[in-house]
């Protein structure tokens, strides 16, 4: 069982989420649209992601978590 830290709620079962991927700027242009939907950039180590809550208090959260441990920072 994977726990995220939900700062309004304490550590929930990581079911109760819905991860967006990492955070990333909005495009800029139409060409900039296909990167920032297909394209990742699937790094090794600390990585800020959108969580949302979809059972319990309903927030999105911005988490860091690290891809190569699968923990999230404090």
């Amino acid at each position: 069982m994977r726990l995220v830290p939900c700062p309004h709620c304490g550590p929930r079962e990581a079911a109760e989420f819905v991860c967006l991927g990492e955070e990333r700027p909005r495009p800029g242009g139409a060409g900039d649209l296909a990167k920032a939907v297909y394209l990742r950039d699937n790094v090794k180590g600390p990585v800020t992601e959108l969580w949302w809550q979809r059972m319990g208090c309903r927030h999105w959260l911005r988490l860091t978590r690290d891809t190569a441990t699968n923990r999230f920072a404090p």
